[in-house]
């Protein structure tokens, strides 16, 4: 599951990345085209810090997570394109991103940004009571606009808290130190956690992870044949996301720290 990870991180991490750039959708869904994209699409500001002290460990995860998405996800991701078709792949992705909608809505509060919360509360309840219980993202023929971006970690930023160390573990995107907190801060406001049993939990997780790598099998591929050193890529534009979201995330919120730390500040702050 974890090599979905380093693949779908790539396109998590470039995608990411590439939608805070563009202000495109919701949610850490694949927009940018390779690492080399992700690590000059925030070109203008300072290049953040990059602090791993745990190199050693991430380095040998990564290759597990990498190793597992080869030979495992990727051929599971290939079969599920085949067989099912893209209405039906975007409709998983459209429910994935209306179940996230409850994450964001906490997140952008505790940030300010009320705005956003109030578009992503409408769009949540449009998509749920008439895009089928969010298989369709209904909210557009509504006027609610697309593009809120918002989860714990990043709150945790514009609130002021460092990033603290890069951190890569078995079966999960990368992270820092500080994202770790809020992801699993965001798990918990995921609604399939209030109700699903694990069984059921780890198989819809499945689900998705599955159909967001089979939407995105050609930019894997070629983020992979063009990158020399993938997990230098991957930390850079994770990072680089990460400190954009945060920056984003201050400048269009009401709470939190407004100032930013100047070029050699302590990568921990």
């Amino acid at each position: 599951m974890r090599r979905m990870l380093a693949g779908l991180w790539v396109a998590v991490v470039v995608s990411m990345s590439g939608a805070v750039a563009s202000a495109s959708a919701g949610s850490a869904e694949p927009v940018a085209a390779s690492a080399g994209q992700a690590l000059g699409a925030g070109a203008e500001e300072e290049a953040p810090v990059e602090y791993d002290p745990w190199k050693r460990f991430n380095k040998k995860t990564f290759a597990f997570n990498h190793s597992l998405d080869s030979h495992v996800i990727e051929p599971v991701a290939s079969a599920y394109d085949k067989v099912v078709p893209n209405w039906a792949q975007r409709a998983v992705s459209n429910m994935a991103a209306n179940v996230g909608s409850v994450r964001r809505i906490v997140s952008t509060a505790l940030q300010g940004r009320f705005d956003d919360t109030g578009q992503e509360f409408g769009r949540f309840v449009i998509n749920t009571m008439f895009g089928l219980g969010g298989f369709v993202n209904a909210a557009p023929s509504f006027g609610v606009k697309e593009g809120t971006t918002a989860d714990m970690g990043q709150t945790l930023g514009v609130w002021g808290a460092g990033p603290g160390p890069y951190l890569v573990v078995p079966f999960l995107p990368p992270l820092t130190l500080r994202d770790a907190f809020g992801f699993a801060v965001d798990t918990a406001l995921d609604p399939v956690t209030w109700v699903a049993p694990i069984g059921a939990l780890a198989g819809a997780t499945g689900e998705k992870t599955v159909n967001t790598r089979s939407q995105n099998l050609e930019l894997y591929e070629g983020v992979e044949e063009t990158t020399l050193d993938l997990y230098s890529a991957v930390e850079s534009a994770y990072l680089q996301q990460r400190d954009t979201a945060v920056l984003n995330g201050r400048a269009r919120g009401l709470f939190g720290r407004s100032d930013r730390p100047g070029p050699g500040a302590d990568p921990v702050r």
